[in-house]
């Protein structure tokens, strides 16, 4: 078992009848796009990312949403390194404090970041409505259509993006209360959302806040009136809001499932047993142990993962050990450089044994909050897994959509640009400069 675990990452996917999902191009959103375009036009998938981060550093809690732009036609192990300059930062957007009461706070926020970025993407809208002649590689002329096939971002912006209450899921219908069931919810499309705000903003006056407020939280929704997305063509929340292994997979399993472990097994005998693995090429050692540690990066998680499952045996029932294997059997096939229909149906019955054995993890009460033992999985984060299947179907695999490439680009565009200003009053303009002088070079 050690052995399998080791070596998961490097199986290989037989190539047999199925159909093979790779590049963006390959999924099944692409063929229904093109096939509603002129023909002869060309597609320019259209992929953002965004993060909020602080860029200030002592000098007060100043916060941005950094907009990230790259297309699709760029191959997927090529846009996905920060090196490569596939990205470009496109936005700015401010996060601010405004004067009134404090309830109106978030709604205002919202709309300040639809609004902002409704700006900022109008050409490429334009374009995906009617088209822009585009000189090709060759020198030809080409008319292009550039959809939004995928936006990624984690949970809180997902539900911001979505125009979704923070107790909902940003893509289906399923509320808090249903996140921890075993069947997939039905998916919340672009139209009914659309169709429930037209309605509303009939009988209510979008900027009379504290009524249309009370009446957008009975439908679920978070307040904005214009989303940026809702004359996008081809635009569906559901399916351009990629779900994000870094944070969906691998946060989930560093908050749940090795917190569930740790209270089972207990934390010093885990830390015990991961300091007392044996050094081996490709492997982590955690000397210190993985108990106290309050944050860890991606590849921690990954290490973390793949030397769980042998780590549990012989001093956890096989019963709790089933479920979690199932979890990193799900979270590995999920991360797949290519997919067909016979591994997507693999991946959903990895998840299928998750539900049908996490009875147990209750049972011996290793779920627990700070009141004490839970008695539900009613977690986000688990019922947007659900969604992983469709979405691969529809925009291919999902390991292209990783927000490890955006971590970095934070860093390069956000954490070091701000030190190298006068930190004065206008350091947005400086910040700026700086950006628009490195991509000149």
């Amino acid at each position: 078992m050690f052995a399998r675990y080791m070596t998961y990452d490097l199986h290989v996917i037989m190539k047999g009848a199925d159909r093979e999902y790779g590049e963006f191009f390959t999924g099944t959103r692409a063929s229904e796009i093109q096939n509603q375009l002129p023909a002869g036009a060309t597609m320019i998938p259209i992929i953002l990312a965004s993060d909020k981060t602080p860029v200030t550093r002592q000098m007060g809690s100043l916060e941005m949403h950094y907009v990230f732009m790259t297309i699709g036609n760029i191959q997927s192990n090529v846009r996905m390194q920060a090196t490569s300059h596939a990205w470009r930062c496109i936005t700015f957007i401010p996060t601010l404090e405004f004067e009134g009461h404090h309830d109106y706070k978030t709604i205002l926020l919202a709309r300040l970041f639809h609004h902002c970025l409704d700006e900022v993407v109008a050409p490429l809208k334009h374009a995906a409505l009617h088209g822009m002649e585009l000189t090709d590689a060759v020198g030809g002329m080409r008319l292009c259509y550039t959809p939004l096939v995928s936006y990624i971002v984690d949970l809180p912006e997902q539900q911001l993006i979505a125009d979704m209450a923070m107790s909902t899921s940003p893509v289906t219908f399923a509320e808090r209360s249903e996140f921890g069931r075993a069947e997939a919810a039905e998916p919340q499309m672009d139209k009914q959302t659309l169709m429930q705000l037209f309605e509303l903003c009939q009988r209510v006056d979008p900027w009379d806040l504290d009524v249309f407020q009370k009446a957008t939280k009975l439908l679920k929704l978070l307040g904005v009136h214009k989303q940026f997305w809702r004359n996008w063509k081809f635009a569906e929340p559901s399916l351009f809001l990629t779900r994000e292994i870094l944070h969906i997979l691998h946060k989930f399993f560093f908050d749940h499932v090795l917190a569930w472990c740790k209270e089972l097994v207990g934390a010093h005998t885990l830390d015990t047993h991961f300091k007392l693995l044996h050094r081996h090429i490709a492997v982590h050692h955690f000397s210190s142990g993985v108990s106290h540690t309050s944050q860890m990066t991606g590849q921690d998680h990954c290490d973390v993962e793949r030397t769980i499952v042998p780590l549990l045996v012989g001093f956890a029932p096989d019963q709790f050990i089933s479920p979690i294997c199932a979890m990193v059997e799900f979270i590995y096939q999920v991360q797949d450089p290519v997919h067909t229909d016979s591994s997507i149906a693999s991946m959903i019955q990895a998840l299928r044994n998750f539900h049908a054995g996490k009875h147990v993890i209750l049972e011996l009460e290793a779920r627990k909050a700070k009141s004490g033992p839970m008695t539900h999985f009613n977690i986000p984060k688990l019922e947007l897994m659900q969604s992983f299947p469709r979405q691969t179907k529809a925009n291919s695999v999902l390991i292209q959509f990783t927000a490890d490439v955006m971590e970095r680009l934070l860093i390069i565009h956000c954490k070091t640009v701000f030190p190298c200003t006068s930190r004065r009053s206008n350091f947005m303009e400086q910040t700026v400069d700086i950006l628009n002088w490195e991509e000149t070079i």
